[in-house]
């Protein structure tokens, strides 16, 4: 069965992933600073600036455009940028992975520093654990199964080290009704430093409070989907 691709979100401008670059950067070499009081503060007073200019050109709204087709409107509503692994990383907190789609598996690279550290010289588990979060996620857009996460079993196999070249594989594996359940790992050398199997349910948008923010096409689209795929595991 062809994969529907629904979308959602809208995309963020270049400009913003490449803000997002410099803010970690700037993470990334805090770490490494154990001195000079003075010069923090007159830094940390730049930065301050930094955000009340960005904060001249944010919305002000608190809810989400889910659809690239709908305007700010008198509420200011702001942005959602869709859980895609290959611009979530427009939020400095996450970090950049370089991403592609081959058929429904999806494969990439990534290499962290010292802003994603726990033990000495190695990514910190939670992150680990984050960025098999959003894979899997990915794994499933591919594949048009989408699901929020309800089950994630990280097995940790050795540690997974800082500024390596690291690349990654997830995949759909089974897919019962509402259930998803894919399977990911990442490797050095090869070798899988962490695996993961997540279990995804595709969520009810007949009473999702995402509605409101959802035209009637793409709710129809998405329980239409579902149908289909439905049909599909009764015939396998």
């Amino acid at each position: 069965m062809d994969a529907t691709i629904i979308e959602i979100g809208t995309q963020p401008p270049a400009a913003l992933l490449e803000l997002a670059n410099s803010v970690r950067k700037l993470a990334a070499t805090m770490i490494r600073i154990d001195s000079n009081e003075s010069e923090l503060r007159r830094v940390q007073a730049e930065v301050e600036v930094l955000n009340e200019r960005l904060e001249t050109i944010a919305r002000k709204g608190s809810d989400p455009r889910l659809l690239s087709s709908i305007e700010p409107g008198e509420n200011d509503m702001r942005p959602y940028y869709p859980a895609s692994a290959a611009t979530w990383h427009c939020n400095p907190i996450f970090p950049p992975l370089d991403v592609e789609v081959e058929g429904n598996i999806v494969r990439g690279t990534l290499n962290l520093d010292l802003a994603y550290e726990g033990p000495p010289g190695c990514i910190h588990g939670g992150v680990v654990a984050l960025i098999f979060d959003q894979l899997l996620g990915h794994a499933n857009g591919a594949n048009g199964t989408y699901g929020m996460t309800a089950d994630l079993k990280v097995s940790y196999h050795r540690p997974t080290p800082l500024f390596r070249d690291l690349s990654f594989e997830a995949q759909v594996k089974h897919v019962d009704s509402r259930k998803i359940t894919t399977e990911g790992a990442i490797l050095l050398d090869g070798a899988p430093t962490a695996s993961a199997v997540g279990l995804f349910i595709d969520p009810a948008f007949e009473t999702s409070p995402l509605l409101p923010h959802i035209s009637d096409d793409q709710v129809d689209q998405l329980l239409a989907h579902r149908e289909l795929r439905n049909l599909s595991d009764d015939e396998s």
